[in-house]
C-alpha cells in the first residue's frame, strides 16, 4: 500500500520542479515582452512642427549612439496618436536598438496636435509628412542622417504621393498598403462576410451593391443625405463620410511609376484587410523601373500589421480578445511574424550605407 505512495512522492517534487522551470521561463519571456513597450532607456524628445494649417506634436526617439538613419512613421486610418495606443512601441524599440531614430506624431486633433485628421485628403497628409521631414532637417544631431518614411495601410497612399514628388525622403517603406482604395474596400468586405459565414452568392450580391454605392458616392452632387438613404443601420458620421468621399478615388498607380527613391513594400500572407498577393505583385510591377533597391515581399504567416497570424489576425484592433492582447504585451517584438523585423532593419541599413539616389 505504501509503495504507490512512495512512487508518487518521488514524482511530485520532479513535477513541481519542472513546473517551476516552465513558470520561470514564461515569466522571463513575459517580462522581456513588456520591456518592448518601454522607451525610457532612449532619449525621447518632444518635437512640434507646423503644416499649412495646424501645429502638430510628436516624439523623436534617438538611439544611444549617433543614428544611422531616421524613419518617420506614417499612420494608417483612424484617430491615431503618436504611438498608436502603444501598438508601435515594439517596432520602435526594434528600430532604435538597431541604431535607427524614429519620429512619430499625433494625428491632427489627436493628443497634443491641433486640427481634425478627418479634414485631410491623402495628398494633404503627404504635405504634412513633408513638413515633418523639413522640420527634422533642422535638428543638428540628425545632420547627414538619411531620412525615410514608413507607412501602414492607408499610409501607403500617403507615401506614394509624397515619394513621387520633390521630397526630402531618401527611402520609403509601405506595410500592408493597397494600390486602389475601392478594390481594397471590396476585399475587406469579402473577408469580413466570409468570416461571418455568409454564402458565396450573398457575398457577391453584397459586393455588387457596394460597388454601385461607390459609383454613386463619387458623383458630383452626391451629399450626406443621399448617403443616408443608401446606408444601413450603422451609417458613417457626416465628417467620416466627407473624408471617405474625398479619398474614395485614390489609386497610387501613377504616383508609384514616378518614384525614384528606394521603396520596400511588405504584406502579410494572411492579411484580412488588403489582398496581399495582388497588391504586392502590383507594387512590384509599378516600381520595377524605379530604384535598383526596390523590393516587394509577402511575409509568410503575417497579418495586416505583419504580426503572427495564429494569434493576432483580426481586421480591427477592437476585435482582439483579451488573451490576444495579453499575448501581444507578453511577446513584444516576438509578436511579429518571423523575419519581419530583420527584413526591415537590414533593408534600412542598406539604404543608410548608400550615399546616392538612383
Amino acid at each position: 500500500m505504501k509503495k504507490p505512495r512512495q512512487k508518487c512522492s518521488r514524482i511530485f517534487p520532479i513535477s513541481f520542479a519542472a513546473l517551476s522551470v516552465v513558470t520561470i521561463a514564461a515569466l522571463i519571456v513575459f517580462l522581456s515582452g513588456l520591456g518592448d513597450f518601454d522607451l525610457s532607456r532612449f532619449e525621447t524628445r518632444e518635437l512640434s512642427f507646423q503644416d499649412q494649417r495646424h501645429q502638430i506634436s510628436g516624439s523623436l526617439i534617438l538611439p544611444a549612439e549617433h543614428p544611422t538613419s531616421l524613419v518617420l512613421l506614417i499612420h494608417g486610418d483612424g484617430p491615431t496618436d503618436r504611438f498608436a495606443n502603444g501598438g508601435y512601441l515594439p517596432l520602435i524599440n526594434a528600430l532604435v536598438d538597431d541604431g535607427i531614430a524614429v519620429f512619430c506624431w499625433d494625428k491632427p486633433g489627436i493628443g497634443k496636435s491641433d486640427g481634425d485628421w478627418l479634414q485631410y485628403s491623402l495628398s494633404e497628409r503627404a504635405d504634412l509628412a513633408e513638413a515633418a521631414l523639413t522640420a527634422l532637417a533642422l535638428e543638428e544631431d540628425l545632420s547627414g542622417v538619411r531620412k525615410g518614411v514608413l507607412g501602414f495601410s492607408q499610409g501607403g497612399w500617403v507615401i506614394a504621393d509624397l515619394a513621387a514628388g520633390n521630397t526630402n525622403a531618401e527611402f520609403a517603406i509601405i506595410i500592408g498598403g493597397a494600390v486602389n482604395w475601392q478594390r481594397q474596400g471590396l476585399y475587406y468586405q469579402r473577408r469580413r462576410l466570409e468570416s461571418a459565414g455568409v454564402s458565396a452568392d450573398e457575398i457577391e450580391a453584397a459586393l455588387e451593391k457596394s460597388a454601385a454605392a461607390n459609383r454613386q458616392m463619387i458623383a458630383k452632387d452626391f451629399d450626406y443625405q443621399d448617403y443616408l438613404e443608401l446606408a444601413g443601420p450603422d451609417p458613417m458620421s457626416a465628417s467620416r463620410f466627407r473624408f471617405v468621399r474625398k479619398n474614395l478615388s485614390a489609386d497610387s498607380s501613377d504616383h508609384l511609376t514616378k518614384i525614384k527613391i528606394p521603396v520596400l513594400t511588405l504584406h502579410g500572407s494572411e492579411d484580412l484587410n488588403v489582398d496581399p498577393d495582388y497588391n504586392s505583385s502590383r507594387y512590384r510591377r509599378l516600381l520595377e523601373s524605379g530604384h535598383a533597391a526596390n523590393r516587394s515581399d509577402v511575409i509568410n504567416g503575417g497579418t495586416h500589421s505583419l504580426l503572427r497570424a495564429e494569434w493576432f489576425n483580426y481586421q480591427l484592433e477592437g476585435q482582439m480578445p483579451w488573451w490576444s492582447q495579453a499575448a501581444f504585451l507578453a511577446l513584444g517584438q516576438y509578436a511579429y511574424a518571423p523575419e519581419t523585423l530583420d527584413i526591415l532593419t537590414t533593408w534600412i541599413a542598406q539604404q543608410a550605407r548608400s550615399q546616392t539616389k538612383n
